[in-house]
């Protein structure tokens, strides 16, 4: 009895590995391939056109996963230095991900994926040099921010 019910488990397992490895993928490998690509150089066009004084852009981690045959979520962190107003680098970390949608096409060989939406989960700044506080020494003043001046409180008219 052993030696039968281990031969059926042994089969249904052999079944079971030639079903994984034959499937075909909802979304191929070239397609991800592809999608990954034309995302680092919209992430890339995007931050020459919104911040242009940015440098020395890192993509630091872009994958793609299918979640159907018509959708495909993306994920992608990258990094730039970045000058403040005050003339400091800093490094700008910014970390989302983004849901793509399969359109129609008229060319069954060409796929065309449209961007539903693309959020930003994570957006870190790292300062390359530090201000240096010490306690008891007050911050100085800054010279462009005008001095307050006092407005005088209203005063009552006594009533007849």
């Amino acid at each position: 009895m052993k030696k039968i019910v281990s031969l059926v488990v042994f089969i249904a397992a052999l079944v079971w590995t030639w079903n994984v490895i034959h499937t075909t993928d909802a979304v191929g490998f070239e397609t991800h391939s592809g999608i990954q690509a034309k995302l680092a150089e919209l992430i890339k066009n995007t931050l020459a056109v919104k911040k242009p004084n940015a440098k020395e852009l890192s993509i630091t981690r872009l994958w793609t996963e299918s979640l159907g045959e018509n959708k495909v979520r993306a994920v992608f962190a990258y990094k730039f230095i970045d000058t403040s107003e005050g003339g400091e680098a800093l490094e700008q970390v910014i970390e989302g991900e983004a849901l793509l949608h399969r359109e129609p096409s008229e060319d069954s060989a060409v796929d065309k994926w449209t961007l539903q939406s693309v959020k930003t989960t994570n957006d870190i700044v790292v300062f390359t040099e530090g201000s240096t506080l010490t306690p008891g020494e007050e911050a100085p003043e800054p010279e462009q921010t005008p001095a307050a001046t006092p407005t005088p409180a209203p005063t009552a008219t006594p009533r007849k």
